[in-house]
């Protein structure tokens, strides 16, 4: 299985893709944020943008990718439960190009 490389206060870019009522994002194109924490599913993310319990994120650092779930929002971050990765999106280069027909 492939993991996640990070370490204590790595930065990262967030962007809020929902509210938790399931309102498009307001804001947070690509904020900054750092990650504190990394335990089994769960990441403790400190950031200055606000964001909501149950919200969808994106945070991206080094060439990885996850999406995942606010669970508990707090002053100055937040932690978020892991729903889907890619630790190497480097190897997504048929995004850029498109596909090639043979």
């Amino acid at each position: 299985m492939r993991e996640l490389k990070w370490k204590a206060g790595q930065s990262a870019r967030l962007s809020l893709l929902s509210e938790s009522n399931g309102a498009p994002a307001a804001e947070s194109a690509g904020a900054a944020a750092q990650i504190r924490e990394f335990s089994g599913k769960r990441l403790r993310v400190a950031t200055e943008a606000k964001v909501k319990g149950g919200a969808a994120v994106r945070l991206e650092w080094d060439g990885q990718l996850v999406l995942g779930e606010v669970l508990h929002a707090e002053p100055g971050g937040f932690w978020m439960e892991i729903h889907h990765m890619l630790p190497d999106t480097a190897g997504l280069a048929w995004q850029k190009t498109g596909w090639q027909r043979g």
